[in-house]
Formats: C-alpha cells, structure tokens, sequence
C-alpha cells in the first residue's frame, strides 16, 4: 500500500519542488545559500544540530517575503521575536519529519533528484539543462555541486514524507454523503433578540467599581509616544500657484502647441433607421429603407419620415437628428458613408451591425484653429503645470542634496527651493489627523532610528508630483491619563460589560423556561424582540451571518420537538434559538461542483493528518532551543 502511494506521489511532488527551487532562486537570489559557515547550533532535535547558517537563511528569506508583501506596513505588523519563534518551529518540524523519512527507509533516488534540478529553468540554456550553467551559477555563489544537491535531496524527502501522508486520507463516500447533507441542509428558527443597551442603562456602577477597573486596566489608558514633525514640503501644485505669468509667454506658448487647440471638422446629421431584428430580416429591412428613400426623393421631408418611420427612439423624435460629430465617433460603415457626402445628400441605405440607415449630412462645421483669446485660460493652466514639472525635478534634487547636507536644520533646504517649514500637530506611529500625518512612508520615517536622533530624513514620495522632507519638532513621551481624565469611559466600559452580562443572563433564564414549556414568543417585550424565519440555508443573507452559524451550530430537534440554545452577538446583545426544523436541502445539479466539494474534503483531511503526525513527531522528540535565535542577525 505504502510502496503504491509513494509512486503515485513522487511524480507530482517533484514538479511542485521545481517550482520551489525557481521561486527561491528568483525571489531571493542564490546567494541566501551562500551564508557564511556559522555553525552555531540554535536548536538541537534528537542530538542533530539546527544551525544558525540554516536559521537565518530561512529567516531572512521570510522576512524579505512579509516585507515585499506588507510593504511599509511592515513594521507595525510583523513582531520580529514571533517572526524568529515561527521560523525555528518550522526547521525543528522539518527536522523530525526528515529524521522519521530516513528512519524508515525513504529516499530520493539519483534520477529524481536529477529530474528536479534539471527541469528548474534557473539551470537551463536555449530550454534545455546545461551543466556548464548549473556549476557557473553554483560556483558564482559560493557552493558546492554536492552540498547543493544534498541541500535538495534532504528537501525533497522531506516533502515526499509530508505529501505520502496528506495523498493517503481519501473521503469515504459516507462521510463524503454526510458532509454533503450537512453543506445543503435548511433550518428554520424562531429567536429573541435581548438589546443590552437597556439594560447598560439600567447598571448601577459605584466609584469603587470604576477605580478598580481603571487599576487592572490601566495599559488602556495610556497615551503613546508622540511626535510633531517640522516638514518642507515640495509640489507641483504650489510650484505652479507661484509661476511668474506673462501675455509674452502665454503667447509663446500658444503659437508652439497650436495643435492641441485645434478643433477637427464636425459634421452634423439625421438618419432613419430601419432594424433588423427577429421580426424583420435584413432583405426587409433594405426594401423599407429603400421605399422611405424614394418618397423622400419624391419631396416628402426627411424630419418627418424620421419621426414616422426610424426605429432609433432617441433620434427618431429629434427627425433623426444626431447633432455634430467627429470622424471616427459612429460605427465604421455608418462615419464612412457621412464622411463622403455633401451637405444636403441623401445617402442609399447603410448597413451596419444596428439594421440599415438612411442618412442626411445637414452641416459640415470645418477644422479650425481656436483664437488665443477663446483658449487663454486653458493655455494658462497648462503653461504653469509645464513649467512646474520643470521646476519640481530641479528643485527636488536640491531640497535632497541640502537637508542631507545640513542634517540638523530644514531652513536652508527650505530657503533654496523657496517653500516654508512648516509644523505637523503631534501624531503616533498609528498616524495623525491630517493626510501628511496619515502617510506610511512619512510615519516610518518619523519614527526611524536616524529622524528621531535629530536628522533631516532623505526624500519622501508622496506622490509622483509630490515629497516632502521632516525632522522632528517636538518629542511627548508616553503619558498615562489619570483616572479622572478618564473616569466617562471608565463607566461606559463597565456600563458596557454589565449589559453584556445582563444580557446573556436573561437569555439563560429565559432558556432555562422554555425548556421547562414556556413559549418562547411569550418571553417577548419591551428590548427582548420576537423573530421567526422561513428555512434558511447556510448562504442566506436574511440573518446574520454570525446567527446563521449559530442556528447550525444549534442542537438538532429531537423526536419531532423543538431544541433551543443560546448565543452571543459580536455586539454583545445576546439571542436564545429555537430551531423549529430541519430538512434535506437541494444538492447542487452541476457534478463538477460536487467533484470539487469532494476534492475539498479529502484535502481537509490530509491537511489535518499531517499537522497531526507532525505534531505527534515533535512532541515526542528531544528539543533543545538555543536562546541565541532571538539575538543573531
């Protein structure tokens, strides 16, 4: 059995290492293998060394990771002591699963370990491996052919181990059946709803309540550390406020970009349009348009034979007027018939993709030119954003190079580019009021190690017609509020607890009854609300998602009787359930979504089975954590 699984696994396990060693290679680079020699041990498992050369290769590659993906939101996410605790626990996992691999005999042979390092694109030249590639690389980067290869032989049977066990849990077809009838089942449920905020009033709270509370939670009450941030700020906007405007250059201007105030020909027309539809065919169509044509020709107005005949309704009331347009703005066939006739021309019948059209050109207004003065104001605009784009680059590199220059001060940079220093309220590293403030890249360096010792930061990017360079203004160090600064919310936080709790109390009594025969209807009144449903299934957005878990999660009735429980909302307002009814819901006619549910299943399960026998593995094995984990770089 074991020896089958193994050969169905070692095929498709394979090609997912080949992915593996690719993604490593072009994420990372190839010199994360080539760490310096640090035999450290940060972890003994079994007597066999985790070295620290193999923790921060994994570390670093992990961290690299997490920041490409939480960018600057890196640091207030990711905790460095927990990110370091994941990456040891994963070695000393990969560690006994290895061990338990070679204990019983697994291995990967030469050809599979061939199969894999030469299918990676990274080694390949022209699409095929080639071995002069493979060492060049190898020995660029500071390794061995064979301490590679056994880099990758141990990782691969560490994989073919996880995977033997996650291939080997199919879904019986009975529990399969009985996932499907629990996926699809309907319940219905009759539910009070128990508001706490009456009953928040209601509390009665003492001042000895509060200072005790206040006393056990005090971390909350605490105002973090805050800056205010001196601040030269650069952009296009106000660069363009600022240029000097005169009727000389607005001129200039004009006369070189003409191009962009020139107007191209209109033309105005009217159609009749005759459709083709599943009531009229194209040969119909065409006999209609041509039989309007000819009692046009015989003098009947155009206008009105549009208002009687075409089938566009938005034109049709207008005598088929469709206003000025340019070339190119109507279909192909459609612009090509308008943008060769003459004024007044009435066209043969056009088809396009609409039915046949017949058209008359009304208007033909020429190409032209706007006059300096109708475009004055635009030609203004764009002559300041030109000239302000220019002078933003210039100036950038200048604001950089001096507060760069002049660490301990913003007034030169600021005086070389001809902006103010100006002032930011204070703000935390959760962000201040205003958008500056609320900025990651300017909250990262407000706070940085080189900003907070008194420096000028570098640049900052706002946008790409904006930055800005800060300094700290003022330091307010971390304060606790004191009690009667806070003593409002003090009560309503406890206000808020004896609700909850009055709540959920209620709801137990009122349980407690009608499991004794009470209705449940009858316990209704005044912040206690009467609900009943129709049958819900699990994707119903009739009810809450959080009840409609709730009401799954519920007993199932029993002898044709009702079942009733209790729950808690997210708001704190609490709900007892009776569930009236439970029946076989409709399983889904597509077999491929079913396919899919099973195929779900069985992954569940592997998933499941691994986790446990690694769980298994590591808690019977001898472990030893060096504390120097948490401290090398």
């Amino acid at each position: 059995m074991l020896q089958s699984i193994r050969e169905r696994a070692q095929g498709w396990i394979a090609w997912i290492i080949v992915g593996l060693i690719i993604i490593t290679f072009a994420l990372f680079g190839i010199q994360e293998y080539a760490q310096g020699e640090k035999k450290t041990a940060v972890a003994v498992v079994n007597g066999e060394d985790i070295t620290a050369t193999d923790f921060l290769k994994l570390y670093h590659r992990q961290k690299a990771r997490l920041q490409q993906q939480f960018g600057d939101m890196y640091d207030q996410i990711v905790k460095d002591d927990q990110l370091r605790d994941q990456v040891l626990n994963a070695l000393i996992e990969s560690s006994v699963v290895e061990q338990w691999a070679k204990s019983h005999n697994m291995a990967i042979t030469d050809a599979e370990l061939s199969m894999v390092i030469q299918s990676a694109k990274v080694f390949q030249k022209d699409g095929k491996f080639d071995q002069a590639t493979y060492e060049n690389i190898l020995n660029r980067n500071g390794l061995t052919v064979g301490g590679f290869e056994q880099e990758q032989r141990d990782f691969l049977l560490e994989n073919q181990s996880r995977q033997l066990t996650a291939i080997s849990q199919m879904a019986p077809e009975s529990l399969f059946k009985q996932l499907v009838d629990l996926q699809y089942q309907q319940r219905k449920m009759n539910y009070l709803r128990i508001d706490q905020k009456p009953l928040m009033k209601m509390a009665v709270i003492s001042q000895d309540q509060m200072h005790s509370y206040y006393e056990k939670h005090k971390q909350q009450y605490v105002i973090p550390q805050q800056i205010s941030i001196d601040y030269v700020l650069l952009s296009e906007d106000e660069l363009s406020e600022k240029i000097k405007v005169t009727d000389d250059a607005l001129q200039a201007y004009y006369q070189d970009n003409k191009d962009q105030f020139t107007e191209p020909e209109q033309r105005q027309a009217s159609h009749i349009l005759i459709r083709i539809d599943g009531k009229t065919t194209a040969e119909q169509a065409l006999k209609k348009a041509q039989d309007i044509r000819q009692q046009i020709e015989a003098g009947a107005d155009f206008s009105e034979m549009a208002k009687k005949y075409s089938q566009d309704p938005g034109s049709a009331k207008l005598g088929g007027d469709l206003g000025l347009f340019q070339q190119g703005m109507m279909v192909p066939a459609f612009d090509k018939a308008v943008f060769s006739m003459k004024v007044n021309e009435i066209s043969e019948p056009v088809k396009t993709n609409f039915g046949y059209h017949l058209i008359k050109l009304t208007k033909i207004e020429p190409k032209r030119t706007k006059s300096f003065a109708e475009v004055k104001t635009d030609v203004e605009t764009m002559y300041r954003k030109k000239q302000a784009e220019k002078e933003y680059f210039e100036l950038q590199d200048k604001l950089n190079s001096i507060s760069y220059e002049q660490p301990d001060t913003l007034e030169p940079a600021a005086d070389a580019v001809g902006m103010d220093v100006k002032t930011s309220e204070p703000f935390s590293k959760a962000g201040g009021v205003d958008e500056l403030t609320q900025n990651p890249k300017v909250i990262k360096a407000a706070f940085s190690e080189e900003v907070m010792k008194g420096n000028n930061s570098s640049s900052i990017e706002l946008s790409p017609t904006s930055s800005v360079v800060i300094r700290v203004h003022k330091v307010i160090p971390t304060k606790q509020q004191a009690f009667d600064d806070v003593k409002d919310e003090v009560e309503q936080s406890l206000r808020k607890e004896a609700g909850v709790k009055a709540s959920a109390d209620l709801a137990k009594g009122i349980l407690d009854k009608v499991k004794a025969g009470a209705s449940l209807k009858s316990m209704a009144r005044d912040g206690v609300d009467y609900h009943q449903t129709d049958w819900l299934d699990r994707q119903n957005r009739l009810v809450l998602p959080q009840l409609t878990a709730a009401l799954f999660k519920a007993p199932k009735p029993k002898d044709g009787k009702t079942s009733f429980s209790t729950y808690e909302l997210p708001s704190g307002d609490s709900v007892v359930i009776e569930v009236t009814g439970v029946q076989k819901g409709k399983e889904p006619a597509d077999k491929e979504e079913l396919s899919q549910l099973k195929e779900s299943v069985a992954g569940v399960l592997g998933d499941a089975e691994v986790k446990a026998r690694i769980q298994a593995l590591v808690s019977s094995a001898k472990i030893e954590k060096k504390p120097i984990y948490q401290k090398i770089k």
